[in-house]
């Protein structure tokens, strides 16, 4: 497991900190690096966006006596009965999901690919639950609790288990407003614009800004309010990806690659007219940052999880105030 880089511990009385990290998409490694955090930073509570599921299933089938073929990042393994733990371990800490399968079950996978839902939907489940139990024995014996809005890439099975299994230390939080810190409240979601992927929480601006208008109406206090979305706002610096043509192809100019705002109007209108203290983001990995819009303090955490690395943010608010933030790496 890398090593984070140690921040200044401010005191309890202090604020409160938040720890926040963004699409870990399935990566193990990244999502054991996030709940320890919480020690490693003294952190209050652990925000984790949207998009904790991983988009691409390995299979381990069956080749013969404890023998097992496998593509892994493009190559081709044989691995030993004694030795598929290690291959999982490996595959699920760069976001990738293993099943372990005989040749008549891979052949039906090929033959019958809208039973692919299914599967991803069974491994995204199974996941979870190793996390949420992960994060149960972890944190046993403290008061941190960790709040998930799950994002666009998230298939509905993560509410299901989330609700489940949850309990008060892992909770779904779509949609609804927190106190998130004394005097902060907090509102929640992995709503996004249309994208071209078509994936699993994506709406018209116009549904987007109904939805933000029924969270922020029961604000006390939007002035000290924290704001977590998973899309950021359009055209800030934090929602910055490359252009795509038709063919999802990037497209380039001169051999420069070109960029294009791919962020919510929506949400942009809403920060523009509410002016929280600070919004959180992630969805654009490449568009890791901190901006001023007004006088709130947008950020986006970034992503680097296919690397096993944990981009993460520190914010600390009390008072109602902005007390300090943070970008740090694991």
């Amino acid at each position: 497991m890398g090593l984070f880089r140690k921040s200044t511990r401010q005191s309890a009385e202090d604020g409160t900190t938040i720890f926040f990290a963004s699409d870990l998409h399935g990566s193990e490694i990244c999502f054991r690096k996030f709940v320890n955090a919480a020690a490693f930073y003294k952190a209050d509570v652990l925000l984790l966006g949207g998009d904790i599921s991983g988009k691409i299933v390995v299979p381990l089938v069956e080749s013969g006596k404890d023998t097992y073929r496998a593509r892994l990042h493009g190559s081709d393994e044989i691995v030993q009965a004694d030795g598929l733990e290690e291959f999982e371990k490996r595959a699920w800490n760069s976001g990738l999901y293993t099943r372990r399968m005989t040749p008549d079950e891979y052949q039906n996978y090929v033959d019958h690919p809208e039973q692919l839902d299914d599967l991803f939907n069974q491994v995204v489940a199974t996941t979870v639950k190793r996390w949420i139990d992960f994060a149960h024995n972890r944190l046993a014996g403290t008061d941190v609790v960790i709040l998930n809005a799950p994002g666009n890439d998230d298939p509905p099975v993560v509410d299901d288990v989330l609700r489940e299994h949850g309990d008060e230390r892992f909770q779904f939080v779509e949609g609804q407003v927190v106190e998130v810190a004394p005097g902060h409240e907090m509102i929640n979601t992995g709503y996004t614009n249309q994208t071209p992927w078509d994936t699993h929480r994506e709406y018209s601006e116009q549904q987007i800004q109904l939805h933000l208008k029924e969270m922020t109406s029961q604000l006390q206090h939007p002035e000290t309010a924290i704001f977590n979305i998973h899309v950021p706002p359009f055209d800030s610096r934090l929602d910055t990806a490359p252009l795509l043509d038709d063919t999802l192809a990037v497209k380039t100019s001169a051999g420069t690659q070109l960029t294009t705002p791919v962020g919510s109007t929506a949400v942009r209108e809403a920060i523009d007219a509410v002016q929280p203290l600070v919004t959180l983001h992630g969805h654009i990995h490449e568009s890791g940052g901190a901006v001023r819009l007004g006088r709130t303090v947008a950020i986006n955490a970034g992503s680097e999880y296919g690397e096993g690395v944990l981009r993460g943010v520190l914010v600390t608010v009390g008072g109602g105030r902005l007390l300090r933030h943070q970008a740090v790496t694991g």
